[in-house]
């Protein structure tokens, strides 16, 4: 939530109805194809690419449609298919799309390389979720091109309408695939509607300038953009693809310390006018903090308070028909008042952080919005001018002599932490007289813990069964609490079946239990039942076994000889694993070698630990900590030494053990 966004979205919505129209047609017509392009045999921008997107159009149009002001995307590719490799890779294609937003009007054909042509039927056309780095999810649009052969060309177009909240757009130049050429046409939104300047920074790139087009459109070029390679516990996307911003905007930006004094100074005045504490929140916040008398108690007593008895906005349990007056409110204003948020009993992300403000300084603690930047996102500097960056809205109370954020609307996370996004991240603190910025700090590894607690036997066939406990905390917990949160029990249940299959191949889980995935006070807890046929290899009188049940089968985190981005892990975690198994009768350890523990250094270890218990059955203990310090991000150089620490703990995670079938003894000393 920032100040100037806002009004922007304001002047936009405020847009009459009588200018709205239906969606204009722009490159509805498929364009001639060339001798070049019908004849070009490989690839040009990546030599051993399969395919190759000749040109990307994409033609953006801003007009009104019920009062509103929306943004259509007219997208237009055309490839070229050189192998069978190309032929997989365009065969089936995603188009994501934010939950703002809708593409419609698809279209898509391939000429064969005879000249025939086999169209895209519309009932190819599907939706579904998609999940991209880091586990986000988005939806998607997705369809098989018909008819793919190496030497043909395939193109298809699309529209994508965005509902326009603010003055920005992101423009990518990269996709999956190679392109030859990128080309963009703006048009300026008309300052009849919007008094501001058009500009645009680009990232990761150099395009051609800005030079203006037919028909009031704007135009800008980038060549040779190679395929987009994702890897593993790579920066976010903004840090690695080429983009632009585009923006509309009055405010100088020349001086960086004077644009955020300013900017701090604004969105303290604009927020102090909302959050004014009404008798029904002054109310609400003796109820809130009585009992409690440190500062953290009345912090979490708040946050506690607001999160029982206040709904967010999106929440499975708010009807359409509430949230509705509510987003219209939002479109107009931005926030409501807090009081009118506390009597409404619903509240928008911002809304309950404002809220959380108020009735802290009610409580007698110092509180202030704060904006704070997201690791998803660019990484941010003060030296960037640009509030844009600053995308989420938290609160600051100062506990003692020091800032500290925290985040109502994040409920999936316990009251005192703030989600891994706005973890070691730069927020500006409003005030009336001196804003400045603070830098949330990273949680320690211990915060964010799964830990794994099987208790097994294995038959002599190799068969593994047992009981199996995870119990998750922090980041850990968010994970699984944001997919499960707002689902039923039995579909929880379902759900995390289903991860638990991916997690233990090959096996068969019933009995699954979950704990506590709504109180975020305490840890999420999972219990089931395993059976696992040919879990260990059977090779005449011995048995080969994997001792760390849940680390068989599992990959390499970086399987990559080469590395072209830098390294970030999301956040610092703690793995702990401990395991009972009980072998078969007269079965002994044949070889019982332990691979050992590594120390890393500063970002954490890793141990190893395996011994007999007094029946005779294998106890290991395994531990992971990696990212103290907040040592999170590491440069491409140190590539091969990260590989290399992760390569030894995967060579240890999935070392075996041999049991044999021991001789019986002949106690009386005969012949058998």
């Amino acid at each position: 939530m920032r100040l100037p966004t806002l009004l922007l979205a304001g002047v936009f919505a405020s847009l009459p109805f009588l200018y709205a129209q239906p969606i204009p047609s722009f490159d509805s017509d498929w364009l001639p194809i060339t001798d070049a392009e019908r004849q070009q045999k490989t690839a040009k921008v990546e030599k051993d690419a399969g395919a190759e997107a000749l040109f990307w159009r994409v033609r953006i149009h801003d007009d009104v449609a019920n009062g509103k002001v929306r943004r259509i995307l007219y997208n237009y590719i055309r490839l070229k298919i050189f192998d069978e490799k190309g032929k997989e890779t365009a065969s089936a294609i995603e188009l994501p799309f934010a939950s703002s937003s809708s593409i419609i009007n698809i279209a898509g054909r391939t000429v064969r390389p005879n000249g025939d042509i086999v169209e895209l039927k519309r009932d190819a056309v599907h939706e579904r979720d998609v999940v991209r780095g880091r586990g986000m999810k988005r939806r998607a649009k997705t369809f098989a091109m018909p008819g793919v052969e190496p030497g043909a060309i395939v193109e298809y177009r699309w529209v994508e309408v965005q509902a326009v909240r603010s003055g920005y757009i992101r423009l990518q130049f990269q996709r999956e695939i190679p392109i030859q050429k990128v080309t963009y046409f703006l048009r300026p939104v008309s300052k009849v509607w919007v008094n501001a300047n058009m500009g645009v920074a680009f990232f990761n790139c150099k395009p051609s300038p800005l030079k203006e087009d037919v028909r009031e459109f704007h135009s800008t070029t980038l060549e040779n953009i190679a395929a987009f390679k994702e890897e593993p516990m790579m920066p976010g996307e903004p840090n690695v693809r080429p983009w632009a911003l585009v923006f509309y905007s009055t405010t100088d930006r020349s001086d960086p310390d004077k644009y955020w004094n300013k900017m701090g100074k604004d969105n303290y005045a604009w927020m102090r006018a909302l959050m004014k504490a009404s008798g029904e929140v002054k109310q609400a916040t003796q109820t809130a903090v009585a009992g409690a008398t440190t500062e953290q108690d009345k912090v979490v007593a708040l946050i506690r308070y607001i999160r029982k008895n206040l709904r967010g906005l999106y929440d499975s349990n708010v009807s359409d028909a509430e949230r509705g007056p509510i987003l219209q409110e939002l479109n107009k204003n931005g926030l409501r008042p807090v009081a009118k948020v506390l009597k409404s009993g619903i509240g928008s992300d911002g809304e309950l952080n404002a809220l959380f403000a108020t009735m802290a300084s009610q409580a007698g603690l110092e509180a202030r919005p704060a904006w704070a930047a997201d690791t998803t996102d660019l990484v941010f500097s003060p030296r960037i001018a640009e509030d844009y960056f600053l995308n989420t809205l938290v609160m600051a109370v100062k506990i003692g002599d020091a800032w500290k954020v925290y985040d109502v609307s994040t409920r999936e996370l316990p009251a005192g932490m703030v989600s891994w996004r706005n973890e070691g991240v730069m927020a500006l603190v409003s005030d009336p007289k001196s804003p400045h910025f603070i830098q949330i700090p990273t949680s320690e590894p211990e915060v964010s813990t799964i830990e794994r607690n099987a208790v097994v036997s294995l038959t002599e066939d190799g068969t593994l069964r047992g009981q199996i406990r995870h119990t998750y905390t922090g980041h850990e917990a968010l994970d699984i609490r944001q997919d499960l949160i707002h689902e039923s029990e039995a579909r929880r249940v379902e759900l995390l079946k289903d991860d638990l299959v991916k997690e233990y191949p090959n096996s068969e889980i019933t009995e699954v239990k979950l704990a506590d995935v709504d109180d975020t006070d305490k840890p999420v807890v999972a219990t089931f039942s395993v059976k696992v046929a040919n879990y260990a290899e059977r090779t005449g009188k011995r048995l080969f076994l994997n001792p760390l049940v849940a680390r068989k089968g599992s990959s390499p985190i970086f399987a990559s000889a080469e590395r072209h981005h830098e390294i970030e892990f999301p956040y610092a975690w703690r793995e702990v694993d401990k395991v009972v198994i009980r072998f078969p009768e007269g079965y002994a350890l044949e070889s019982a070698e332990n691979p050992g523990s590594i120390d890393f250094g500063k970002p954490g270890s890793y141990s190893l630990q395996m011994g007999l218990s007094k029946d005779g059955a294998l106890v290991c203990r395994r531990e992971l900590i990696f990212g103290r310090n907040a040592m999170l991000h590491f440069p491409v150089q140190s590539y091969k030494d990260v590989k290399t620490v992760f390569d030894e703990i995967h060579r240890r995670d999935t070392h075996t053990l041999a049991l044999r079938r021991q001789t019986p003894s002949n106690p009386t000393g005969g012949r058998k």
